[in-house]
Order: structure tokens, then sequence, then C-alpha cells
């Protein structure tokens, strides 16, 4: 039988400079789906639940309307063994559709279409339609079902130390996916929420976007063949991690991990899409050694294959240390090309902090640099919305207007989405520095 994946160690050299006393090492740890769909390549069933926030500022542009029509497309495209609840809140939640309810499409649409008639107040308790979408998944609650929850709202929400400890507390058996609609929402809080969960975080700058976030989130979920990746990495004597991040689907930090005497550190990846990479990215620091091929690693990708239970894939990674500087100049394109795309998308944050502590200048220089390397590489789609960013900030210097505001959060959005270059592209990457 075909092995359901494929998951392998990359590092930035197959040579380290035997002589150097911290030889910086870039190792990209990936794992990838293949097929269409669980053990037999059916696809793995629905336990939904969606939670609508209907406070006032939902009424805005139209926003309740989208969420209406998006949420008609998601019962319009349920098989009969997928489970759905929503959940609206304000200053309450009440759940408008189990379930059991949600077999009847009409039902669906009618419980939609009434939405505006709740009585729930118009404030922003997120943690309570959090709650109650949570206790509706959680009666369908299976191990061979996708179980997620998926938040949309356009406003800050009250106790957020609440929706935090929610995700927390449910994260290995409920994923979140969140959607922040315009520019009142904290990002910060959306985007740990989905982070903490191995969720998607979406960022909407028109409302008319919602029906296609759906869409996508839908697609997403439909591919997913592997659940519950975990990747574990056991450390060779002497080699540290000065940095990780997730460095696809998405770019963020991970954090430097306390390395304990078994020398393991583990890395949360969720569900897998077929075709789509779960990877990190870790940053090593390797000690000298005298010349020949040192093991400095051996990892295993942990997961769940729907119907059939759980599996391991293995692989070591060795390096070859040697006296030969010419030797450890050589560069492999692909973790190259992720290592740009993390630093960019650290320039990009860095510059947003100086921001808002109010400094403009040491703001614009970071973000000059992180669109010199988006240019360098060819990634048009963050060149353009990092050029857009800097324009706002030369022009508002804050980012305390509508326009820079929704500029940040598009940039964002662009610059941690990783992007696959064509072959021809990353020959660039393998060139000598």
């Amino acid at each position: 039988m075909a092995e359901p994946l494929s998951f392998e160690a990359l590092a930035s050299s197959e040579h380290v400079l035997s002589s150097a006393e911290n030889f910086v090492l870039y190792v990209l740890l990936e794992a990838v789906a293949k097929g269409a769909g669980g053990a037999g390549g059916s696809r793995v069933p629905l336990n939904l639940g969606v939670v609508i926030d209907r406070s006032g500022s939902m009424y805005d542009e139209r926003r309740l309307e989208f969420v209406v029509e998006a949420v008609k497309f998601l019962a319009d495209n349920l098989n009969s063994d997928d489970k759905v609840s929503i959940v609206a809140f304000a200053d309450k939640a009440k759940v408008i559709l189990t379930p059991d309810a949600a077999r009847d499409k009409g039902a669906v649409k009618r419980a939609i279409d009434d939405i505006d008639l709740l009585e729930i107040g118009g404030g922003t308790q997120m943690a309570l339609g959090m709650r109650a979408a949570i206790d509706e998944v959680k009666k369908n609650l299976s191990p061979d079902r996708l179980n997620r929850v998926l938040v949309l709202t356009d406003g800050q929400t009250y106790e957020e130390t609440a929706c935090l400890e929610l995700v927390e507390k449910n994260r290995d058996q409920i994923s979140f996916s969140t959607m922040g609609v315009g520019v009142e929402f904290n990002e910060k809080l959306l985007q740990r929420l989905a982070q903490d969960s191995n969720g998607k975080y979406h960022f909407i700058g028109d409302p008319a976007e919602i029906p296609g976030i759906f869409e996508d989130e839908l697609q997403g979920l439909r591919a997913v063949t592997l659940r519950n990746g975990r990747i574990e990495v056991t450390l060779s004597q002497g080699v540290q991690v000065r940095e990780a991040f997730r460095a696809s689907p998405e770019i963020y930090v991970l954090g430097t991990p306390l390395v304990g005497e078994d020398r393991k550190i583990s890395y949360e990846i969720g569900d897998l899409q077929a075709g789509v990479p779960g990877s990190v990215l870790l940053t090593l620091v390797l000690p000298p050694r005298k010349p020949g091929m040192v093991r400095i690693l051996q990892s295993n990708f942990h997961y769940e294959v729907p119907g059939s239970g759980e599996a391991t894939a293995n692989c070591d990674l060795a390096v070859d240390y040697t006296l030969d500087r010419t030797l450890t100049s050589k560069r492999n394109g692909r973790v190259m090309n992720l290592v740009d795309q993390v630093s960019i998308a650290k320039l990009q944050s860095k510059a947003e902090e100086e921001l808002k502590a109010g400094n403009v200048d040491r703001a614009t220089r970071l973000l000059g640099n992180a669109l010199q390397g988006t240019q360098r590489m060819g990634n048009v789609k963050a060149t353009q919305a990092l050029a857009g960013l800097l324009d706002q900030i030369k022009k508002t210097q804050t980012l305390q207007t509508k326009a820079a505001k929704t500029t940040l959060l598009q940039a964002q959005a662009v610059v941690r989405k990783t992007q696959m270059l064509d072959p021809e592209a990353l020959k660039d990457f393998q060139k000598s520095e």
C-alpha cells in the first residue's frame, strides 16, 4: 500500500564548516499529504460550529447580508453525513440551528434569514458564542470527523482571555478558524485563536468577500486527508534551536523551545490538506566537529488516517562537516526561499511594532527592506501589499486611519501566506552567497 504522505528534512546546506564555533543551519521539516480524502479516498465528514457576530455594527456595509449568503452556500454544500450548528452572539449567545435541524436545508435558510430578529443585544461577547458552538460540536465529536468551530466577527470583544482559554481547553479535540471583517476587530486575538489550534485566520476587508471566504474554508476542509499531525524532533548532542517558525501553509513564530535532557522537541501541525505542505523551519546552531558525516537530528511525523488509525513517518538528517568553505556556501533553494519569506514576515511584524511605538522612520526602513526582499523573490502580491502599506504610512504617519489599518491587515494576510515559487525562481537561491 502506498504511503499516504511524504515527510522529509532538508537543510539549507549539506555541508557544515568544521572549524566554525556556532554554525547556523536552517532545517525545513515538511509533511505533504497525498490522495483525495480519507483512508479509501472518501471525504472526511464535517462537524462544524459556525459562530456569527450579530452585534449592531454587523449591519454596516451589508455585512450581515453577506454572512446570510455565505451560510446559505454552506447549507447547499453539506453532505448527508456532515454535522453543522449555527450560533449567533451579541451580548448573549443563541443556538439558532442544531446539527439535527441542519439536515433540512430549508430550515437552515429560514433560521439564517431570521437572524436579525433575535433579541440578543448589540454588544460583542464572543466567548459566549464560542462556548455555545463548542457544546454543539461536542455532541457529535469523533476522531473520524473534522471537528472545527468557525468564528466571524467585526469588532472588539469583551473577555478576550475567556476566548483564549476556550481554545486552550479544547484544542486537542477541536480546531478554530477565525474571520475578521473590517478594521475594528483585534487581529492579534483572532490570529492567536487560529494558530493555537492549527485553524485558519482570514482577514475580510470587503464584506462582499465573506461568501468566498466561507467557500475557501469549506474547500480546505473537504481536502483534508490526514488528521492531527505532529512533528517530533530529537536533537543530537550540542545542537541548539535558536528560532522556530511555522513555514507553511502560513508563516508565524513558534518560539524557542526548552530542550530537556532527552533532547526532544515537538510541534503541532494539525490537519493536512492533500498537496498542501505542513512544515516547520528551524534555525539551528551547530557546534564544531571533526570532518565527516554527522547526524544532527532524528524526526518523526505522527498523524491519523481517518478510518485507519494512527501512523508515523520517520526521517533523519545528516550533514557533512568539512574544512572546505566553498562547499558550505552552496544553498538549498527550497529552504532558502522559505528562510527569506520568514525574514520578510519578521520585518513586517517589527515595522508594525515600531509604528505603534511612534518610530515612523524606523518602521519605514524596515518595510523598505521587506519590500526589496519580495521584489527580489518575484513575489508580486506581497510586493504590492507592502508597497501599499508603505505609501499609507508615508501619508498618515500612523495606523489610526481606516485606510492605513485596512492596508496593514491586507499586508499581514499576504505576507503570512507562504508562496510556492516555481523551480526556475528557486535557482537563484542555490547560488553561492
